[in-house]
């Protein structure tokens, strides 16, 4: 089954919910000097299309990018070799999970569509020590974007994502977590329609007329079907929201 779910996100340029104009938005809001010397650490760089945006917004960074898919990597470091940006953006493969680097070693860090994979909380709690005295964590976390979601959207994704919540409480355990609340925005439904769902509904026509008797491609095919109709249906019910945040000086 894992196959199939690799091959429904393969050739994506983005594999959750997102757009350049949100990116930005977010680099925007973080409080470092654009012509700072800094230190970044992506965490779930995916194929580097957040990656790539760090880069040229901060010309004088450098970057730490992590992954655990080959392929996503490989197709990060093409774009870097294209760019000539080898030397600024370390492409490794390296599970969040099993991060080793030194205390405060990074001034940002930022986890785009991926810090559900850790848990918000634990992702939060384990990734702080990373970040340099009053260094600014960015994340784009799965949310309620009210109180109260309709029975169709809490069944599917209290099951798919138990940490699931609202915006106000994800705040509050940021805030708990030894951080500084500075931003959160809410991503259009363009970031979910145009961006994401399109290009993945595309590959999913593909896989079902290539695997129209193989029930397990199938079964994949539809489980994620099934997301995109939710959304359609209860777009009004929860988004991926950025959160922007600081580490809390001793």
């Amino acid at each position: 089954m894992k196959k199939y779910f690799y091959e429904a996100f393969e050739g994506l340029a983005r594999l959750a919910p997102g757009s350049e104009q949100s990116t930005m938005k977010a680099i925007s809001l973080v409080n470092a000097a654009k012509e700072k010397e800094l230190k970044i650490l992506d965490i779930g760089c995916g194929t580097g299309i957040h990656t790539m945006i760090l880069a040229n917004w901060f010309p004088n960074a450098q970057i730490t990018a992590i992954d655990t898919n080959p392929q996503y990597l490989e197709t990060l470091q093409q774009q870097l070799r294209k760019k000539g940006l080898e030397e600024r953006v370390e492409v490794r493969n390296t599970s969040m999970l099993e991060m080793d680097f030194p205390p405060e070693t990074f001034d940002l860090i930022w986890a785009e569509g991926s810090i559900y994979i850790a848990g918000f909380q634990e992702g939060l709690h384990q990734w702080k020590q990373f970040l340099k005295q009053d260094g600014e964590l960015v994340c784009s976390e799965i949310s309620w974007l009210h109180a109260n979601p309709s029975k169709e959207s809490k069944e599917f994704w209290t099951q798919a994502y138990p940490e699931i919540d609202t915006i106000s409480n994800k705040v509050n355990q940021l805030t708990d977590s030894g951080y500084a609340y500075r931003f959160s925005f809410v991503l259009p439904k363009k970031d979910w329609i145009n961006e994401y769902y399109h290009p993945l509904e595309r590959n999913l026509e593909a896989m079902e007329r290539q695997y129209n008797d193989t029930p397990v491609a199938l079964d994949v095919v539809n489980m994620i079907k099934q997301e995109i109709n939710l959304y359609h249906k209860h777009s009004q019910d929860y988004s991926y929201v950025f959160y922007g945040m600081k580490k809390n000086s001793l």
